[in-house]
């Protein structure tokens, strides 16, 4: 949609005379890319302040904001316009639900757990393919600030419009129905997703079907095929556009590419607003040593639009992105080659195969590649190319699940209690790269790595907010103020070095974590040293104390909790006391994981959030009605299928001995990769094709052997050996260990994959 400033200051029940012409709206700073035509809503969270950002994007060339109050800075500019509201947010919803009103076209709402945005999709390709004018929520735009986005895209001219609708507390979803006012309501598959919010789960289904109130056609089921050919009959539109539409793929996976490079590989509908979301999500990835560039095919559109005008919009997308270089891959955007920047390397060939014939990996050096074309074209055979030679077996990592679960938890804490998500160990094995750039966008107050070259990678890589790094003890302080790293210290003569030095390099009041040992009986100060610690940082400048914290030793034990009680009143007196001593405020944290599941009245002013962020959780399933996503997941593929007689024997030592006529397949993973060596001999069960299949013999160093009889299992089938469904606490059990161990076992031979659903 496009307004002014007038008529969006009456929308909003204020005045201005202002003729700017307003395109796109605007709630995340880092997703700039018009300026002049933006209008900024200044949103206000439990972990953020849209305000301060205000100032930047002005430097930027944005003049038009939604604002709570004017930033001093900018009071006395006269060349910006600014609409003073009580709530950005409300505000926001209150101009996404004027643009519906100006439409009186059918609108799909669709809501649920799983499903929405693939059926959103199916429906979407067919009406396109029908010539159909239409909009609909880019990727999974489906929450408060999500919906009105979506909803502003809707043009006078849209004939229909297909929105998700997505809940996690009860109360929103009647905010959505008045922005979305859908004629045909569809509730896709429920589940436990987002139950924590809900006092039941028939609570959470009820508040889901207020979106339904005043539809003209309802649609429920489970089936995404058929529930999309529902939304088509409902829409008067045939069952048969959906003819020839491959099931829609939801993926966009991160990979380390050949050369140093980095590839984002984008499955998602190839057309223009999903490259605009493809784009976004590369600009957080850039780093100053790498060039930019974009593998782009031909782009989905509705047939009778001006090509040139679609390749046009996209040209203008890839410049406000600062690529460097296009390669182009089809014969439409071949076609339309003159209409890109001419200051871009580009290059263009009407196919994937003339690609592969023309492009090796020579041609990619210290790349940050995206990657995004039609389905069944051949992309993925570039993906493959481009990739990193690889080991069989990949560790997934669901950035989507991360969220959620970091969600989850922020669920739990009081608005101004600060989250500190770690990523030490490497991301607990999954690596912290991406981790860090995914919580960095979700508003984490802090990251904990645990020594400084793990800080140092993630700055290296562009990750900017601030890092605490928990065990310090270096010489390398060089690096510790380079990077702006924010060192714990636990013990006096740490201290007296960390002065010295940060007085050497002339730094003043350098944020410093005091950690204090109030029962975990590894390190951190005790009542006896406050007197020197309080001393010691009074005769100095150099370091000031940003924070205070301690470890809990039993906050997962139910049986426990007196120790874990002492441990917070030793925690409060130590705290007290350094607070008297330098006279000056300062934040505390002491809750893990299972901590802030348990202790809600001891958040302080911080918590530390580590395996619950991974999917696991510290408690048994009884003591906690948090429903966790599993982030993880390690799978190999089957390389060799026997069938062998009874008694035969199988592996190192003959250890493995067939009770029965079996098929035994090889899989190419073992110890080296983190299968450790006592999973063999039948302690633990991998899953194949839905079927839990037994261990035989010895694990050996790079493979391992399962009895796959009842699984119908072919060469190439994938093995789960953990993930959703061979959950890793059953692994942990087998070791009488902990999932954070299985975890952090995994080799780095193995391949890492990141995707967002």
């Amino acid at each position: 949609m496009k307004l002014t400033i007038k008529d969006i200051a009456a929308v909003l029940g204020k005045s201005s005379s202002s003729n700017r012409e307003i395109s796109t709206l605007l709630t995340d700073s880092r997703s700039l890319c018009t300026p002049e035509a933006t209008l900024f809503f200044a949103l206000k969270t439990s972990v953020n302040d849209g305000h301060r950002y205000i100032a930047d994007l002005y430097r930027r060339g944005v003049r038009a904001f939604v604002v709570e109050r004017v930033p001093e800075v900018l009071s006395g500019v006269d060349d910006a316009d600014f609409l003073i509201v009580p709530n950005p947010l409300v505000a926001l919803q209150t101009l996404a639900a004027y643009v519906r009103s100006l439409v009186n076209i059918p609108v799909v709402g669709i809501t649920g757990s799983r499903g929405k945005t693939i059926v959103k999709e199916l429906v979407y390709t067919a009406l396109l393919k029908a010539g159909k004018r239409v909009v609909r929520s880019p990727r999974s735009w489906n929450s408060q600030i999500g919906v009105p986005l979506s909803v502003w895209h809707i043009e006078r001219d849209t004939e229909i419009a297909i929105f998700e609708a997505g809940i996690d507390h009860p109360g929103q979803m009647q905010v959505l129905h008045d922005i979305i006012r859908p004629t045909v309501g569809v509730m896709t598959f429920i589940n436990g997703e987002h139950d924590a919010g809900f006092v039941d789960r028939a609570t959470k289904v009820d508040e889901k079907r207020q979106l339904m109130t005043g539809c003209d056609k309802v649609i429920e089921g489970d089936d995404n095929r058929l529930v999309a050919g529902d939304i088509l009959e409902a829409l008067g539109e045939s069952r048969d556009l959906l003819n020839g539409i491959d099931e829609v793929s939801t993926r966009l996976d991160v990979h380390d590419g050949v050369n140093d490079s980095l590839t984002i590989f984008d499955e998602f509908t190839a057309d223009v607003p999903s490259l605009l979301s493809a784009l976004d999500f590369m600009s957080r990835r850039k780093t100053a040593s790498r060039r930019n560039t974009v593998i782009l095919g031909d782009l989905l559109h509705r047939d009778g639009d001006d090509v040139r005008a679609v390749y046009s919009q996209a040209a203008a997308m890839l410049k406000m992105a600062g690529i460097d270089r296009l390669i182009g891959v089809g014969k439409e955007i071949s076609s339309c080659a003159d209409v890109f920047d001419p200051l871009t390397a580009s290059e263009f060939m009407e196919s994937t195969d003339e690609f592969l014939a023309r492009y090796d990996v020579s041609r990619f050096d210290r790349e940050l590649i995206l990657i995004k074309g039609k389905r069944g074209v051949g992309f993925d055979a570039i993906m493959r190319r481009l990739e990193s030679p690889r080991h069989q077996s990949i560790l997934e990592v669901n950035l989507d699940a991360v969220v959620d679960n970091f969600n989850s938890f922020r669920a739990l804490l009081k608005p101004q209690t600060g989250m500190v998500a770690m990523v030490k160990a490497s991301g607990y094995g999954t690596g912290a790269l991406e981790l860090a750039k995914t919580l960095q966008g979700q508003g984490a107050a802090y990251l904990a790595v645990a020594v400084i070259e793990e800080g140092v990678a993630l700055r290296r890589a562009g990750i900017t907010m601030p890092i605490m790094v928990l065990n310090p003890v270096s010489t390398n302080y060089q690096a510790l103020f380079s990077y702006n790293l924010e060192p714990a210290v636990f013990s006096i003569r740490e201290l007296e070095m960390l002065i010295n030095e940060a007085a050497r390099f002339g730094l003043k009041n350098y944020p410093v974590h005091i950690k204090f040992d109030t029962g975990m009986h590894r390190v951190g100060f005790i009542d006896n040293e406050i007197d020197g610690l309080v001393a010691l940082l009074k005769s100095t400048d150099s370091v000031k104390v940003a924070s205070a914290f301690s470890h809990l030793a039993t906050a997962d034990c139910l049986d426990e909790d007196a120790y874990t009680e002492s441990q917070f009143e030793a925690f409060d007196r130590l705290t007290a006391s350094l607070s008297a001593g330098i006279a000056y405020p300062f934040k505390r944290h002491i809750l893990n994981t299972a901590g802030i599941m348990r202790y809600p009245e001891r958040q302080y002013d911080m918590v530390r959030l580590g395996i619950g962020l991974y999917g696991v959780s510290p408690l048994p399933p009884e003591a906690t009605d948090i429903t966790l996503r599993t982030v993880a997941k390690l799978s190999s593929t089957i390389i060799s299928l026997k069938r062998w007689p009874a008694e035969t024997t199988i592996g190192y030592s003959r250890r493995g001995v067939l009770t029965r006529e079996s098929v035994i397949a090889t899989v190419p993973i073992g110890y080296a990769d983190g299968v450790d060596r006592h999973f063999g001999r039948g302690n633990a069960k991998f899953v194949v094709n839905g079927h839990l299949c037994p261990t035989v013999g010895n694990i050996c160093m790079d493979l391992c052997m399962i009895d796959v009889t009842d699984a119908n299992a072919e060469i190439g089938d994938l093995v789960e050996i953990f993930g959703p469904e061979a959950p890793i606490e059953a692994l942990a059990e087998t070791l009488g260990t902990i999932p954070y161990e299985i975890l952090t076992s995994v080799s780095p031979r193995i391949h890492r994959i990141y995707f967002r659903e």
